[in-house]
């Protein structure tokens, strides 16, 4: 005869396809072990979950109409900083913005190619 039994010492319990946290509960800083399922009968896989966005993209958001960004509207401290500093933080923001604008570049050229490359596949 043969002789088959399943070792549980072999084939511990291991991470199920359920998520014990949401992805919202994730970027909070909320942290839960996996859930644990057996392979004692083999894997199953259940239902399909939907995926639910809770996060807004914040490449699709645009700014505010009107909404004027003066030194009126800023801070009181930072408009007291001394010329040299607030021309270092002048530059800072000039190089990020510089940084900014070429990744917004790179990204509408590689969405512009991969959208070119969808349209001859579904041509």
């Amino acid at each position: 005869t043969l002789f088959r039994s399943f070792q549980d010492d072999l084939y511990p319990d291991t991470a199920g396809p359920e998520a014990t946290l949401e992805a919202e509960e994730w970027f909070e800083g909320k942290n839960a072990d996996p859930s644990l399922i057996s392979l004692k009968h083999g894997y199953f896989p259940g239902k399909n979950r939907d995926l639910k966005v809770v996060k807004k993209n914040i490449l699709g958001s645009k700014p505010a109409v009107g909404k004027k960004n003066d030194l009126a509207s800023t801070p009181k401290k930072a408009v007291e900083l001394p010329r040299h500093q607030n021309e270092n933080k002048f530059d800072e923001i000039l190089k990020e913005i510089k940084l900014i604008k070429d990744t917004i570049s790179s990204q509408d050229k590689r969405i512009s190619k991969l959208e070119e490359q969808m349209s001859k596949i579904s041509a």
